[in-house]
């Protein structure tokens, strides 16, 4: 969460919970964890393709 929202909110955070929340982007953490997910995906789906497609070339 971001400390606008927080303060929106009506919490109050120290500096030192202002900190660590700044050096801690949950959003972009989960967001990188999606990309890495799908960077795998398409990978997985590269090398079976690329399989398929020399077994075919093997059966020609």
């Amino acid at each position: 969460m971001k400390q606008k929202f927080l303060k929106d909110l009506g919490i109050d955070i120290d500096d030192e919970t202002e900190d660590v929340l700044q050096q801690f982007d949950l959003n972009g953490f989960l967001d990188q964890i999606s990309d890495n997910r799908l960077k795998e995906k398409n990978k997985i789906i590269n090398d079976i393709q690329n399989k398929e497609q020399e077994g075919n070339k093997k059966k020609d």
